[in-house]
């Protein structure tokens, strides 16, 4: 959540939007290439390439945010182009926003939130004060681009949340992003409606000197939040202090550590259907400035870049791309499905938890919301639920238990209408017991969770998978090695034909059949397994997920087997520990067996 703004100093320019951030240069294979390993022209290291469906994937094992991939190619000429979306594209804000708008979001109580907050963080700033309770006396929705528009409170502060994204931060700010949300997609159809013709639009913005170098001609590049851009080139020009007379920046070296640059920015809505871009000028506080704002996660790939040496100017020209196109309608589709069965509050918190690992700000927002409902709000037994899983993620184990059996008592009077709820809860126990070294009686409950799923559910509905995924590593636990491969295989197989993106529970699928093999003695299976769940952990979550800390603890343990690949092992085992200090509370089981690991490995160095 954001501090005070007397806490933490806050250099805001000027109506300064989310920059442009690159994702990853785009990778150039040629067609004939058949290379098991390859290096782009940088040298990084890409691990393999592999074909699937005449699609192909490159994995980067060297660049640690270039993680989120789409399975998808384009062909041109005798030439692949492979595209790689980092994670800090903006998605993550874009599934914020898609649950912000399918829950309650225009009550009293999530005005009152978001004001609260606003004044905790502009305290003793009169001008911001004033402005604020402007807000709260004459704010309507259709007002929302006028408000995000003004140089006052709310696109500094909203755009805060949304450049780090603080997804409890969005949740706060839930009353007015709704709208803007909404408002934006309105004013994008009837832009769409007049711009029948291609056109460009510019954007100035002021980055580092590394920044810029990141942005080569064929990157794919992508916003973290609305970003502005302008019809006209003199109001881009101003806001990154262009002389309206030389022409010049004031920047005086392309070595200077802050460089100047002048987006140009070619968009044709004829052809590129899925691009949301809305002409805000007729509706916005400035409109002189003709400004367009483009939506969260747009992506787009630069096509030139040149230094104007005479006036001190980076020129750097982006066509809009629909790379996202078919992932974003999957994904969205993906969402609808799952907000069927669980409500977008649930599902926000489920964000929180499950995909950034924020665990305390998790436990701070199913609390509020407990804080906030009827004792008979259907959303109780839900809460207990998310908060049992929390304190399982922290190694509660025992406040865990008691959570669980709070949401089973008040989902049993329910059956069979909470039969989901009440297996989902009871396989959630079995995975206490089962890390707490209890696997035969983790064995017994998903036994009773699939048996009550099996009841009223289709043998290829998603929790059944997940149910047979959770019992599996129980049965690895137990020892039954075939039944855990018999399991995995036809959860794999599951994941491969019918989900349309990649899912969370195929990646510990993997996970899980790398540990069954690596038990078997089956090494280079197991690093295959272990590879892919990597690659998958990391692209699905946030880079410091415990998730992807236990598949480098994993990697690690199999590496340290081979003398020659200790150093290896090493870096594993640190990555993983790395993760687990920042994520998991002090005396967790998971650090200490993090901390003893690196030790060893590094005596035996």
């Amino acid at each position: 959540m954001p501090q005070s703004i007397d806490q933490r100093k806050v250099n805001v320019a000027l109506r300064r939007l989310p920059t442009i951030r690159p994702s990853v240069t785009i990778v150039w294979i040629e067609d004939s290439c058949t290379s098991s390993r390859l290096f782009d022209n940088n040298g990084e290291n890409m691990n393999y390439v592999d074909s699937l469906h005449n699609h192909f994937i490159v994995w980067y094992t060297s660049i640690l945010k270039s993680i989120k991939y789409f399975k998808q190619a384009r062909s041109y000429e005798r030439i692949i182009v492979v595209v790689v979306l980092a994670d800090d594209s903006g998605s993550i804000n874009k599934e914020a926003s898609t649950l912000l708008l399918a829950m309650p979001h225009d009550s009293s109580e999530a005005k009152r939130e978001m004001l609260v907050e606003c004044r905790a963080y502009y305290r003793g700033k009169h001008k911001e004060l004033v402005a604020i309770d402007k807000f709260e006396h004459s704010y309507c929705s259709a007002d929302a681009i006028k408000w995000y528009t003004r140089p006052c409170f709310l696109y500094r502060i909203v755009n805060k949340a949304l450049r780090s994204e603080d997804i409890l931060g969005l949740y706060t700010f839930r009353y007015f992003i709704a709208d803007l949300c909404t408002r934006l997609e309105e004013v994008a159809t009837l832009t769409r409606a007049r711009y029948t013709m291609p056109f460009r639009v510019y954007r100035g913005a002021r980055l580092s000197k590394n920044e810029v170098e990141e942005l080569r001609v064929g990157t794919l590049v992508a916003t973290n939040g609305y970003m502005s851009s302008s019809i006209h080139l003199n109001v881009a020009q101003l806001f990154i202090s262009i002389d309206p007379t030389t022409g010049m920046s004031p920047s005086r070296s392309r070595d200077d550590k802050q460089q100047f640059v002048l987006f140009e920015i070619d968009i044709n809505l004829t052809d590129s259907s899925e691009i949301i871009v809305a002409d805000v000028s007729d509706y916005s506080a400035v409109p002189d400035e003709k400004e367009l704002l483009f939506d969260l996660g747009t992506t787009f790939i630069i096509t030139n870049t040149e230094y104007d040496i005479e006036h001190y100017l980076w020129h750097i020209r982006m066509v809009s791309s629909s790379e996202m196109a078919q992932l974003r309608q999957d994904y969205s589709a993906y969402i609808n499905r799952r907000l069927t069965d669980t409500s977008p509050t649930m599902m926000f918190g489920h964000l929180l938890s499950d995909i950034s690992s924020d665990y305390s700000a998790a436990m701070n927002y199913f609390y509020r919301l407990l804080r906030t409902i009827s004792v008979d709000d259907e959303d109780h037994p839900t809460i207990y639920f998310y908060l049992a899983r929390l304190y399982r993620f922290i190694g509660k184990h025992k406040k865990a238990i008691e959570y669980f059996q709070r949401a089973l008592l008040l989902q049993k009077p329910k059956l069979p209408q909470s039969s989901m709820a009440y297996g989902r809860a009871l396989a959630g126990l079995a995975t206490t017991y089962s890390e707490m070294g209890e696997s035969t009686r983790a064995v017994l409950l998903y036994e009773r969770a699939m048996a009550i799923h099996r009841a009223f559910l289709p043998s290829d509905h998603i929790e059944m998978i997940m149910d047979s995924n959770r019992l599996a590593y129980a049965y690895w636990q137990e020892k039954q090695y075939e039944r855990a491969l018999a399991h995995l295989s036809s959860a794999l197989t599951f994941y491969r034909q019918k989900m349309p993106v990649d899912h969370p529970g195929q990646a510990q699928a993997l996970h899980t059949m790398g540990l069954v093999h690596h038990t078997l003695g089956n090494r280079e299976q197991a690093l295959d397994y272990y590879t892919k769940a990597l690659h998958m952990r990391q692209s699905l979550l946030s880079n410091d997920h415990p998730f992807v800390a236990r598949t480098y603890y994993q990697m690690s343990l199999l590496h340290a087997e081979q003398d020659d690949e200790r150093t290896i092992a090493l870096d594993y085992a640190q990555r993983a520990l790395n993760i687990r200090y920042r994520k998991l509370p002090p005396n967790h089981k998971e650090l200490n067996q993090s901390i003893e690991l690196v030790k060893r490995l590094s005596q035996k160095k």
